[in-house]
């Protein structure tokens, strides 16, 4: 009768609660399915009377106990092999979690293990304040609304980034395993008739093991890291050397037309016309250079070297493109709190959107203009270009990922992107578009 009172009111809610939990770490409820979980805890708890019966060590229990946990979920619930095994750690690590606070609080009360063995009432009361310590660990993944699934991570990089964490997770509930059994160890429990050196020295392996496993994977972790700041890095001024090259080419381009006019004209007997055509030449020369070092004194004003970079490069393609491009740079703050990477993105996309635009216009009317200061109350961002149109009702579909003006389909990225990223940094981003200017202003409170 004992049996079946200690089975039906302490075993099978341990394990219905162990079963709670590992639905709990992936914010799923035990309930969506109670029948089949009714079904799981029935075998879950003989197979722990059993092993309790036939005194088996602490340590192989908990390890049969995950074994059979992690078989019961694959037959039950038809679960993934990795996410059994995350479900039964979850379980067995909040088990010995729950016995190393039991232990605590009695041992604060000069409690014993063997005092609580010799005493029935004791028994019952251990045992009801660890369901009630399971069921508190399950009430607080179940209001965190913790989901281990969200954590998986897409990348390479992030991935060793997880399983460095698991690593030292497993890590800690092994070094609090072993000091859970030196607790029921000291307390002379029965149950560690078989604890011995050589299966001390086993555990003391593994964890040694697992920290050698721990350094590698953190190894490799800060490898990646550094690999992946040096590409982010690169990426932008790569991307600013192919328009500076992209814009020589079109100078050389536009250069080899002008020494064929001339060569014409020459060869024709024209020699005025080649004359006034030289002179033409020479003072727009004379007019792009002198925008060219105003531009050139207002970005010395810049003090990210990328960002210095990047308007340089657009400059010259505006340049190549005949595109008028005026830059007005005041204020200090220049959206410092914004990483590197992601104001290269904003920028550039802006940028490339606009010379787009742009080259839909005449040269004579071709022009971009861009303003970047700040106010008592904003730092702001300011690019106005010249181009067709954009419809107000198609104004806020700009941002869409994959909306694009283009006849090829391509491109409908780079305005989500830059969306995208001020609204990540709290900012704001309006556009206007009306007789033929199109203008977009982001903004950020200063701090």
């Amino acid at each position: 009768m004992e049996f079946l009172l200690r089975f039906v009111l302490i075993d099978v809610p341990e394990a219905f609660l162990l079963l709670a939990i590992g639905f709990a770490v992936f914010n799923r409820s035990v309930f969506e399915d109670w029948k089949k979980a009714l079904f799981f805890s029935m075998p879950f708890s003989a197979a722990g009377e059993i092993l309790g019966l036939s005194q088996v060590a602490y340590q192989p229990k908990i390890l049969l106990m995950f074994l059979f946990y992690i078989l019961l979920l694959r037959v039950v619930f038809r679960t993934r092999l990795l996410l059994s095994v995350a479900m039964a750690t979850a379980a067995m690590g909040s088990t010995i979690m729950s016995e190393f606070v039991l232990f605590m609080i009695f041992n604060s009360q000069h409690i014993y293990w063997i005092d609580i063995l010799e005493g029935k009432w004791l028994q019952y009361a251990a045992s009801f304040l660890y369901l009630l310590v399971l069921f508190l660990f399950t009430s607080i993944l179940r209001v965190l609304k913790v989901d281990l699934g969200r954590l998986i991570p897409r990348n390479r990089h992030n991935r060793y980034l997880l399983m460095l964490i698991l690593m030292g997770s497993v890590e800690f509930l092994l070094i609090l395993f072993m000091n859970t059994s030196f607790f029921i160890r000291d307390n002379n429990s029965p149950l560690f008739q078989f604890y011995t050196p050589q299966f001390q020295l086993v555990f003391q392996l593994l964890i040694l093991a697992l920290f050698i496993v721990i350094v590698i994977l953190f190894r490799i972790y800060i490898n990646l890291t550094i690999n992946r700041v040096e590409e982010e890095t690169e990426t932008p001024y790569l991307q600013n050397i192919n328009d500076l090259l992209t814009a020589i080419r079109s100078l050389k381009h536009d250069s080899l037309n002008h020494y064929t006019a001339i060569n014409g004209f020459i060869k024709e007997g024209l020699h005025d016309h080649a004359r006034e055509y030289v002179q033409q030449i020479l003072k727009e020369t004379v007019s792009i250079e002198q925008a060219a070092e105003a531009s050139v004194q207002v970005l010395e004003g810049i003090k990210n070297p990328a960002v210095s970079s990047l308007l340089q490069s657009k400059m010259a393609i505006c340049l190549a493109e005949r595109i008028s491009c005026t830059i007005t740079i005041s204020g200090s703050g220049q959206f410092s709190f914004i990483k590197t990477y992601d104001l290269i993105k904003v920028l550039g996309n802006l940028f490339d959107n606009a010379i787009r635009a742009t080259s839909h216009e005449l040269e004579e009317d071709r022009y971009i203009r861009f303003e970047w200061g700040q106010t008592n109350k904003e730092q702001y961002l300011y690019i106005e270009n010249s181009g067709p149109t954009i419809p107000k009702e198609k104004l806020q579909e700009i941002f869409q990922l994959g909306y694009t003006t283009k006849k090829d389909g391509e491109g409908g990225v780079g305005l989500a992107v830059v969306k995208s990223v001020t609204e990540r940094y709290g900012g704001k981003i309006a556009v206007k578009s009306e007789n033929g200017v199109t203008s977009f202003r982001i903004s950020f409170l200063s701090k």
